[in-house]
């Protein structure tokens, strides 16, 4: 009885330790790492709208939300947070950045695919996105 016990208990924190690193916040390193050159995809939580982000490995952005498209600009902070600016406006908005298996949350922001290896994103009225092995 003991030793099924132990083993119940095993797998219980094997699980947890498994789930604790498929979703972890981003250090700034690894946010700078993750998120210059990708494009984003996903769905706002709160609202339930779609949205797509590209980032260059500049920085520079393009985010398409609602029939709406903005250049910008991403910079992480030394804490982590990536924090985004689409002039005219200067007001920034920063999210502690999670990592959930594959995928990214910025608070109510989710993604629900990334695409890696983007080298330019166009124009803020072009759709083209250009990947590193295809250009």
């Amino acid at each position: 009885m003991r030793r099924g016990l132990s083993l119940f208990v095993l797998a219980i924190v094997s699980a947890a330790g498994i789930a604790a690193a498929q979703t972890a916040r981003l250090t700034a390193e690894e946010a700078r790492r993750e998120l210059f050159g990708v494009e984003l995809a996903g769905v706002n939580e709160v609202v339930g709208d779609e949205w797509r982000e590209c980032i260059e490995p500049s920085g520079r952005t393009v985010y398409r939300r609602g029939g709406r498209v903005l250049e910008g600009r991403l910079v992480v902070q030394p804490d982590g947070q990536a924090c985004f600016n689409y002039p005219p406006d200067s007001d920034w908005s920063c999210f502690g950045v999670v990592r959930e298996g594959e995928n990214y949350r910025f608070d109510s922001f989710v993604t629900r695919t990334v695409r890696r290896d983007v080298r330019a994103c166009g124009a803020a009225n072009d759709t083209l996105v250009r990947l590193g092995a295809e250009s």
